[in-house]
Parts: C-alpha cells; sequence; structure tokens
C-alpha cells in the first residue's frame, strides 16, 4: 500500500518590506492556485552583549511571541487579515533568516517565496538573505521583486516632485 504524499507547501518568508510584501501576496496566490499549505517564517535573532547563550528563557518566549506578532501584523498590511481560504501556518524561529528559511523548506514538494530588495548602485546592497536562499536551497526558489510602484528611484521622483509643488 503506498502512502499519500503530503500535501505541496509553499515557505515564504516574511517582512515588511515591499519586496516582502509582495512576496507574500505572491505565496498566497500560489497557495490558492496549487492548494498547497502556506507556511509563513519569521526568523529573529538576539545577541546578548554580556555572555552569549545566556538569554532567560523568558525572554525567548517574549521576542518568539513579538515575532509572531510581527507575522499577523504584515498579514494584516498585505490582506487585512489572514487568508480563510488557505490553510496557513505561522513559523516563528530564532536564527538567520536565510539557514531558517533553507532548512524549513525541505521537502521536495516544498517551494520557497522570498522578497528580493534592489540590488546597490554598483551590485552590493541588500538581498543578502534572498542570495543565500537562492544559493543554498535544495528546493525551487521564487525571488519576487518589489512592485514597480515602490523601487527608490519612483519614490524618490515622487517626494522631490511633492516637495516642488507644496512649497
Amino acid at each position: 500500500m503506498s502512502r499519500p504524499s503530503p500535501a505541496p507547501r509553499i515557505v515564504v518568508g516574511v517582512d515588511r518590506s515591499f519586496a516582502g510584501l509582495q512576496a507574500l501576496r505572491t505565496a498566497v496566490q500560489l497557495a490558492r492556485r496549487d492548494g498547497a499549505h502556506l507556511h509563513a517564517v519569521r526568523a529573529w535573532t538576539f545577541t546578548p552583549l554580556w555572555r552569549p547563550g545566556t538569554m532567560p528563557r523568558l525572554w525567548r518566549e517574549e521576542y518568539a511571541r513579538a515575532a509572531h506578532r510581527y507575522v499577523r501584523d504584515v498579514f494584516h498590511g498585505a490582506f487585512g487579515s489572514v487568508p480563510w481560504d488557505v490553510t496557513v501556518r505561522i513559523v516563528v524561529e530564532q536564527g538567520y533568516a536565510g539557514q531558517v528559511l533553507v532548512d524549513h523548506a525541505c521537502r521536495e514538494t516544498d517551494l520557497l517565496v522570498v522578497g528580493a530588495p534592489r540590488r546597490g548602485r554598483f551590485g552590493a546592497g541588500g538581498g543578502h538573505v534572498t542570495r543565500y536562499c537562492v544559493t543554498r536551497a535544495a528546493v525551487p526558489v521564487v525571488a519576487v521583486p518589489a512592485p514597480a510602484w515602490a523601487r527608490a528611484d519612483t519614490i524618490r521622483r515622487f517626494s522631490r516632485d511633492l516637495e516642488r509643488f507644496t512649497r
């Protein structure tokens, strides 16, 4: 007797950046289309200044609760609430964001969705988590850029025009 394969999962890294919000929207669309479960992942780190590894359990729990609230707030910002038509699991783990995402997206049927911030002027800059996931994940990775209206040069031009016309 063969065992039924688990439902496909869409694993998405959650943050409040424009690229992160667009990645969340894309992940929800893919989960709806494929009938997949959505795992919204938020990683957090804290390094105490005194002795590493001495973080009290209560602090760890409070950071985890804050990260969980953060994910819910991002869903509210992107959709108004957590979507009811998609099975959503909020995953909060301590660690480096890229490593947590790659470790969580470990099944053959998984798809990893991450925001892809615009790179800097000379190819450096944002996107280290995206690069980490693209180069190390064993599953397909979808890197979603910010919407066109949210790109830095567009926002700069808008603020310049707004300032000029409101004088």
